[in-house]
């Protein structure tokens, strides 16, 4: 069966790999978006996920060739590890504590400008109150719980489009595997946890009822208000980044022990191999800050009905 999937995959890098975009799309919601096209209007350049992530590389890290290309993925597929959501991270040399905390992740507010904007923001809000209530401090605990709601948005979202991909049967400009992405790096980060500690009896039955609830939520907002539904989770994202760093400025503190980190983190990210809970703690933090930055686009987008991720957006 590997060796079936190892052909498959091998024969996708290498038709991947003669593709050639004149306009490569902002793919994975960096920080500071790049400027990946001039054009606003016309015919948009195929979506090519593989390019973009090669693109993203600096050149002395790049595999020579697409068999080092496709022996590196597959070594990543045994270990039950996807693709980091920030391809900045698959360089080959390890991220150090220094860099991790060095990485933009440009803490800002988005100020509510209409009233789908303040029923997102209220909604994240209420939540907030209700996590800070029942965790408080206990920040490995917390983000267990919320890992799993996290890795919701991505995921509905992704079907959706889906869906609508299907019933118009036009291209979907690269939507869906973005978010399926994001889903799953939500769920790296839930894995990595787990690794640290365990969840209680109470919270793993908390995790069923709000990930029941949170699921119907999102998909009532995403189905009937897509434009709220980013705009929520663009929200919960910042709420996410603020949480993180309360949480490295604990360990930093000495309040929370500064773990060695559990070997998925080191893989999934790239780290030294000697690399600490606060290094872990960093690296998603930025995650969190990608994804933000995603969906509050998302929305925009929306917006100004300009879906097509491989234009620049114009507001």
């Amino acid at each position: 069966m590997l060796n079936r999937s190892g052909s498959i995959l091998k024969r996708t890098v290498f038709n991947l790999s003669n593709v050639t975009l004149r306009q490569p799309p902002n793919y994975y919601g960096l920080i500071k978006c790049k400027s990946t096209s001039t054009t606003p209007t016309g015919n948009s350049q195929p979506y090519n996920p593989m390019k973009t992530i090669q693109s993203d590389i600096p050149p002395e890290n790049k595999p020579s060739n697409a068999e080092e290309t496709l022996s590196g993925y597959l070594t990543r597929h045994e270990k039950g590890i996807s693709l980091p959501v920030r391809p900045e991270f698959l360089r080959a040399k390890p991220w150090t504590t220094e860099e991790l905390k060095a990485i933009d992740i440009n803490v800002y507010h988005r100020k509510p400008k209409n009233i789908s904007d303040y029923v997102a923001f209220g909604i994240v809000k209420f939540l907030r109150l209700f996590a800070d209530g029942f965790f408080r401090k206990r920040y490995v605990h917390r983000a267990i719980v919320l890992e799993t709601v996290a890795g919701v948005p991505g995921m509905v979202a992704g079907m959706f489009c889906h869906l609508k991909s299907l019933r118009r049967m036009r291209n979907d400009y690269g939507w869906i595997e973005k978010l399926l992405h994001e889903a799953e790096n939500e769920r790296m980060h839930l894995m990595i946890w787990m690794k640290v500690t365990q969840p209680t009896g109470f919270e793993r039955f908390l995790v069923t009822g709000a990930q029941g609830v949170f699921f119907n939520l999102y998909a009532f907002f995403y189905l009937f208000f897509p434009k709220t539904a980013h705009r929520m989770v663009g929200y919960l994202e910042e709420e996410a980044v603020i949480s993180y760093t309360a949480f490295a400025k604990q360990i930093e503190d000495g309040r929370i022990d500064n773990l060695q980190a559990p070997q998925l983190a080191i893989d999934y990210y790239n780290l030294h191999k000697d690399a600490l809970l606060l290094d872990v703690v960093y690296a998603i933090r930025a995650d969190e800050a990608s994804h933000r930055d995603s969906n509050h686009e998302f929305a925009d987008r929306i917006l100004v009905q300009d879906e097509n991720l491989s234009h620049k957006l114009k507001k």
